[in-house]
């Protein structure tokens, strides 16, 4: 007798939502070197009546984790802090960056350079 094992996590991500989805603006870009596009995501960990969120910003080129944060609010400021960290911890300075940001209804893209 097969007995389906019980799910240990939650799905937290609705996909099936009214907000726009925007298009993959680094889908055909070669990344070829640390720095060039780091990826911000937030997730939420310990349990559902006391949440706390973990901010990270991941260097897409080395799967390094450049920076993070962890708040009990989902305010912008844990993710600006993130930022700040990983800003802070830059080892090419003067080579141009790109940050996307993944959440649930929307993805920014910026040139940190500009």
């Amino acid at each position: 007798m097969l007995i389906k094992p019980k799910r240990s996590y939650h799905i937290t991500t609705n996909s099936h939502h009214r907000f726009s989805k925007y298009r993959n603006l680094i889908e055909n870009l070669d990344i070829e070197r640390p720095e060039q596009v780091w990826v911000a995501d937030i997730t939420y960990v310990g349990n559902r009546q006391n949440p706390m969120y973990l901010s990270l910003i991941t260097d897409a080129f080395s799967k390094q984790i450049i920076g993070y944060n962890v708040s009990n609010t989902l305010e912008t400021t844990a993710s600006i802090k993130a930022l700040k960290r990983a800003i802070k911890n830059r080892k090419y300075p003067n080579e141009n960056l790109f940050i996307i940001q993944i959440e649930a209804c929307n993805i920014a893209l910026m040139n940190i350079n500009d």
